[in-house]
């Protein structure tokens, strides 16, 4: 685009160009650069100048600070459909009233929150988050026979220790470091790993509150 705007004389095309962070810089295949390739004086002068701006001028030059003489080349042109730099594409009211506004997720908690892991506890189901069941199980100050009848429809999964380290492991859930320090299991502990599926029941259970607030960038 650069390339085409200087070829063409367009200042306004190329000034927005560069406006948005384009590399006047880069050389076509044939080695040909914007400035090399630019024919009229005012691209020249134009292109010189942004460079010069850019890389810092030599000490003594007079011209310390850029003139940009953009009303004097690019007002009072009617020939131009439309002004590029005026209405960039994607910024008219309408684009703007129909975005969505984004939704952020909070939870807030009075306690310390407990660590979710997002895992893949079998081949037909996809990740999803889960909490250790002996971390709810002390958070609760429950037994597991006590838990399960009270809360039958809460899902508890099991998974082999290993394959909970692992995964654990390559989530992106916890930084590298985190996950290094996963402890080592004891002799004698046990080889599988039980979980409870994370549900906004169970949040509340765990003294979590989670509220949505919609923000409009």
């Amino acid at each position: 685009p650069v390339h085409d705007a200087v070829a063409n004389d367009n200042l306004e095309t190329m000034w927005l160009l560069l406006s948005y962070g384009a590399d006047p810089t880069l050389a076509t295949y044939s080695g040909q650069t914007a400035v090399k390739l630019a024919t009229s004086d005012v691209m020249k002068r134009f292109l010189c100048d942004y460079l010069s701006d850019l890389q810092g001028r030599t000490d003594g030059d007079p011209r310390t600070a850029w003139d940009f003489y953009s009303s004097s080349v690019l007002e009072g042109k009617d020939s131009i459909g439309c002004d590029l730099l005026l209405n960039p594409p994607g910024s008219s009211d309408q684009e703007e009233e129909e975005q969505e506004p984004d939704n952020f997720m909070f939870e807030f908690s009075d306690k310390p929150l407990l660590p979710s892991y997002n895992l893949q506890v079998s081949v037909s189901r996809g990740p999803c988050n889960w909490f250790l069941f002996s971390d709810v199980l002390k958070r609760l100050k429950l037994s597991s026979r006590i838990f399960q009848a009270r809360f039958p429809h809460f899902e508890i999964a099991t998974l082999p220790r290993a394959e909970f380290q692992r995964q654990v492991a390559l989530s992106q859930v916890l930084a590298q470091d985190e996950a290094q320090e996963s402890p080592e299991p004891a002799q004698g502990a046990a080889e599988t790993v039980e979980l409870v599926h994370y549900e906004p029941e169970l949040l509340q259970l765990l003294g979590s509150a989670v509220e949505y607030e919609a923000w409009s960038s």
